[in-house]
């Protein structure tokens, strides 16, 4: 294994790849127009004006899917405020008498009335700090795979064009942030560890009972996290399982268990069924897991649906799956679409730790991470910042230097932390002899565990930078002194 970089080499490294990240991150669509001929067709791309704009389109067929339920309240409440001007859809489509309304795309309207009415220029550089930074990495696929789920309510647009053209971009200029907000929920958990109630620990050898009849024992943390959050260990159905079908001896209705065993024993049955429809291989498969959680409270259904239309979980088709469900049932609430946050937290570090990195959690690697805005994807302070938040949920403070990380992070958590010569799995170390930092997972008398990054030494892409990583296992005094010494953050 290469010795991790010096000062001097870290002084070396390499201008961050922009372009890199650009092309990982988005990738390139064109939007056509069935109803323009090629020479029109031929026109539009060549006016520079529309090649700005054309930077867009795709963020307006995004907007379509989040944001159609939001569209028809608005169009019910502007009603009785715009007229049919004749002179207006002129202005938008020549000779439109000829052409079924029905047949004219959402996209397209949007892209020529941009054309006409917008300042060009404005778009083109809100278009380009928006693309010059990373987002979802398969929003693409994920926008995609949605569109058959609202296919049958995208005419209900349609209607826009009898308010005319201003109301058209009124909405499209409102709801352009609020889509890249929404699709930049990441996939990941990112929530702040909490403590088992002494009654969820008083289950514990109940709960591991039922999890060895089904084949989930090493997932008991993960039993005692959802007891945890739907009881917190009270009451006569504490796993709050009396709806699934396999309570086959009490009413399935809300708390319609009365025996706590048998709600634990239906509650992990269910939960069995869920890892296994997730395909989740092992506890460090974190993203995987998120989906079985999510379907423990959802029901299974939404697994079939999340990975037939999205490959997995994420909050963004949580969130869609709930506000689907309330339509389809006619009802205020469905669900919690932040169950997997409200579960995380109360799945301690020893479980956390010994799960890998989750690239996915777009808050923890990209959004959030001080060094991924500076571009320093791939460093070993870049792995140990994400890798902190992904376990604790919570920004550790540190933004500079590895071997200033400890400092940094026992300043901002002074309650939460505590400096020390020996570590505890969970601390953050830094390097005393050479700028390095990462995180402990387990410690075994004299040997430790750490997960660090930046073996090659160098800031990557980020598609580069998930690769660069890696957990082994040294004696303490081995890595003492290869550090030149280590200095421990371990939590209190």
């Amino acid at each position: 294994m290469r010795d991790i970089k010096t000062k001097q080499k870290m002084q070396a490294i390499k201008t961050k790849d922009t372009k890199g990240n650009i092309r990982h991150f988005i990738k390139q669509q064109t939007i056509h127009n069935k109803n323009v001929d090629r020479k029109e067709e031929a026109s539009v791309k060549s006016n520079p004006q529309v090649q700005a704009t054309n930077n867009v389109s795709v963020a307006a067929k995004q907007t379509v899917v989040e944001s159609k339920h939001r569209a028809t309240k608005f169009i019910k409440q502007k009603r009785n405020e715009y007229k049919i001007k004749s002179t207006s859809k002129k202005s938008i489509i020549e000779s439109s008498h000829d052409i079924q309304p029905q047949r004219i795309s959402y996209i397209s309207m949007a892209k020529k009335h941009v054309v006409n009415k917008v300042n060009v220029s404005k778009i083109k550089q809100t278009t380009e700090q928006i693309i010059s930074k990373p987002i979802v990495q398969n929003a693409t696929q994920a926008i995609k795979k949605s569109f058959h789920i609202v296919k049958k309510s995208v005419s209900t647009l349609n209607t826009l064009f009898s308010f005319g053209t201003g109301l058209i971009l009124l909405i499209v200029i409102t709801l352009f942030i609020g889509t890249f907000s929404v699709l930049a929920q990441d996939g990941g958990s990112n929530s702040e560890i909490v403590s088992l109630s002494e009654e969820v620990i008083a289950y514990e050898d109940t709960i591991r009972k039922y999890a060895i009849e089904y084949d989930i024992e090493d997932y008991v943390s993960l039993l005692q996290a959802i007891m945890m959050q739907e009881s917190g260990g009270k009451g006569s159905d504490p796993m709050q399982a009396s709806e699934s079908g396999y309570n086959t001896k009490y009413p399935r209705v809300p708390n319609g268990i009365t025996e706590p065993e048998y709600s634990i024993d239906v509650g992990t049955h269910t939960f069995s069924d869920c890892v296994k429809k997730a395909n989740v291989k092992d506890p460090s498969d974190t993203e995987h897991i998120y989906l079985a959680l999510q379907g423990y409270n959802y029901g299974s259904g939404y697994i079939d649906w999340a990975i037939s239309n999205f490959g997995g979980y994420s909050k963004y088709n949580a969130q869609q799956f709930s506000d689907m469900k309330k339509q389809q049932l006619n009802v205020s609430g469905y669900g919690d679409p932040y169950y997997v946050d409200h579960v995380m937290r109360y799945v301690g570090i020893t479980f956390r730790g010994g799960t890998n990195p989750n690239f996915n959690n777009m808050e923890a690697w990209i959004t959030k991470n001080p060094y991924a805005k500076a571009g320093l994807y791939g460093q070993c302070t870049w792995f140990a910042w994400g890798r902190f938040y992904e376990l604790y949920g919570y920004d550790p403070g540190f933004s500079g230097n590895g071997w200033d990380c400890v400092d940094e992070l026992l300043k901002a958590h002074p309650d939460k932390f505590e400096r020390s010569s020996m570590p505890k799995a969970g601390a953050v170390f830094s390097g005393i002899g050479k700028n390095h930092v990462g995180i402990v997972l387990k410690v075994d008398g004299n040997n430790i565990t750490i997960q660090d990054g930046n073996y090659d030494g160098i800031t990557n892409t980020f598609e580069d930078a998930k690769k660069d990583w890696q957990t082994n296992t040294y004696t303490l005094d081995y890595y003492r002194s290869r550090m030149g010494g280590i200095v421990f953050a371990n939590p209190k």
